[in-house]
């Protein structure tokens, strides 16, 4: 479980042809530069023989320590499956103009080839390519006329690799690159190991990756269940894609912070599987694509009594979309457990393929019936903004303590209710006569991603609203989104003079709710958001205390 041609430009070079496997291209390469004096014969230069066939390329390499102590006191192997930058090979071959994330210290020797000028680029990336895709003894991995077009034709600049946190603060993980033609869609697991001795309260999440990301998960395998998973990049399929048990993070390109008293549990000893899904866009011929992913964790271990924060996928497999031109909608119910538990729900996003129309998520009622709706489908990626459009690309995510002003309870024995609508434009003659579930953009998927605690979550003491003299020390609004009034509450710790007024997206004033003196206490104030007709469906909640300003936004949505 889980939670072509290889066309070189120096005629000296070997040429590599797509009949031969990763292995057997690289031993090409070993061939021509590295067994000359030095990796061959009875006394091989650090004991290490590369002159041999593939079965005996793999029992001198992969999993072998070096007999560098440097590289060995690091723990690397001579080839690490799946894991480049653990693998001294790779260093020993690397140089800046390839890639200056490999650098070696003095005690670590000199580069290979010796005395002999740097392989080739593209030769270099293929060693890496191997190794990411587990180091296996046949199959193709990549194919070298992909890399060379890269490094010598129409390749796409690399993300920036970011800063990692200090040591001290968390940790970071990269995938990648690996490389896409135009035009190519994959999706990818791949295993980290977090190498961590005791458990990890993660709080904050820093991603960087492609811009053509289709999506980036993080799941955590359960303990002691990954080992049944190939190392390296692992193809997803219908079979295998939703395996894992335990979501730690559906990432967006940007700082996802969790609520206050919040983290993400990651087991002691944790390995983490990194699935990523994209598309270069690129048209035919154009620039191929390297892809990789930088994620940062941000941890707190300070706190033993830390909220988990768990997360889900709500799935629905039997969906059948016929080529009619027809919309059509499909119900699914997420939780509708037994237990008599309450769960906070902190996030709530949504995911289809290139034919869904809308997507909304409702609490569910006792009596199985459809309660108050939670997620307008229409709304933009950052949740601020009804466009009236469902963008399957980029959908919205609702952080509820934003939109809600705190986290949403909903019993886990009732559940949520969440609908998708789905349009196939054109006729049968234009596509497949139906389309169902599956994984690449020309199939269809129905799922929800819904992440929640068990435990109310405490207000954060450092927060804008703080209990400090004349100041509100507590404002909520409720619900948030909503279609009709909601109730807009907050507190002061003295009395004070109060103004409390709506705003529409324009900047004009919709209504003043209250102005004058108000006694210690809380309060609790009405607005209908249908009587101020914004034309975007965003208000601005402006409240005055003795001149001091806070506001916060209330969505609105139609039906």
């Amino acid at each position: 479980m889980k939670k072509v041609l290889f066309a070189l430009l120096v005629a000296s070079l070997p040429t590599l042809v797509s009949a031969q496997s990763t292995l057997e291209s690289i031993s090409t390469i070993f061939q021509a530069n590295c067994t000359v004096g030095c990796h061959s014969g009875g006394n091989p230069s650090a004991n290490l023989d590369l002159s041999g066939n593939s079965s005996e390329l793999m029992a001198a390499l992969v999993d072998v320590v070096p007999v560098n102590p440097a590289a060995a006191a690091k723990g690397r192997k001579l080839v690490d499956p799946g894991y480049p930058h653990n693998s001294f090979l790779l260093y020993k071959c690397a140089y800046n103009a390839w890639d200056d994330q490999f650098e070696r210290e003095v005690a670590e020797g000199g580069a290979m080839p010796v005395n002999q000028p740097s392989l080739e680029k593209e030769e270099v990336e293929l060693i890496r390519q191997w190794i990411l895709y587990g180091a296996k003894q046949t199959g193709t991995a990549v194919n070298p006329q992909t890399l060379f077009d890269y490094y010598h034709d129409n390749g796409m600049a690399r993300i920036a690799k970011p800063a990692a946190p200090d040591p001290s603060e968390g940790f970071q993980m990269h995938m990648g690159p690996f490389f896409l033609e135009p035009g190519e869609e994959v999706e990818f697991y791949k295993k980290e190991k977090v190498n961590n001795p005791t458990e990890e309260n993660v709080i904050k999440f820093e991603a960087i990756f492609n811009d053509e990301s289709h999506h980036f998960l993080l799941f955590e395998f359960d303990p002691g269940t990954s080992q049944s998973e190939a190392e390296g990049l692992r193809p997803v399929t219908v079979q295998n894609a939703f395996q894992n048990p335990y979501m730690v993070g559906w990432v967006d390109p940007d700082v996802t912070e969790l609520p206050y008293g919040t983290a993400y549990k990651i087991n002691e000893d944790a390995v983490i599987d990194l699935n990523y899904h994209l598309i270069n866009y690129a048209s035919n011929g154009d620039s191929v694509l390297a892809a990789e992913a930088y994620i940062n964790y941000y941890t707190d271990n300070t706190n033993p009594n830390m909220i988990e924060m768990e997360s889900d996928l709500a799935i629905n497999l039997q969906i059948f979309i016929p080529n009619n031109g027809n919309e059509v909608s499909f119900n699914n119910v997420w939780r509708n457990a037994g237990s008599q538990d309450s769960l906070y729900v902190w996030f709530l996003s949504s995911h289809t393929h290139k034919y869904g129309t809308d997507y909304d998520i409702y609490k569910r009622n006792p009596d199985g019936s459809q309660g108050e709706q939670l997620y307008e489908g229409f709304y933009n990626t950052t949740y601020d903004f009804n466009q009236g459009y469902y963008d399957w690309e980029h959908p919205g995510n609702l952080y509820c303590d934003q939109g809600y002003g705190e986290l949403v309870p909903i019993a886990e024995k009732d559940g949520i209710i969440q609908v998708a609508k789905y349009q196939i434009p054109g006729s049968a003659n234009e596509t497949a006569p139906f389309i169902t579930f599956g994984l690449t953009t020309d199939d269809e998927m129905m799922l929800s991603f819904i992440q929640y605690t068990r435990q109310r979550v405490p207000e954060n003491p450092n927060g804008i609203f703080d209990a400090r003299k004349n100041e509100a020390s507590f404002m909520s609004i409720y619900p948030n989104p909503t279609n009709g009034t909601s109730s807009i509450k907050f507190s002061l710790e003295e009395s004070a003079n109060v103004r409390l007024m709506v705003f529409n997206s324009l900047g004009q004033e919709v209504n003043q709710i209250y102005s004058g003196s108000m006694a210690a206490g809380q309060a609790s104030f009405e607005f209908d958001t249908t009587l101020g007709s914004d034309p975007n469906g965003l208000y601005l909640i402006q409240l005055i205390v003795d001149g001091k300003v806070y506001s916060d936004r209330l969505l609105h949505f139609t039906r």
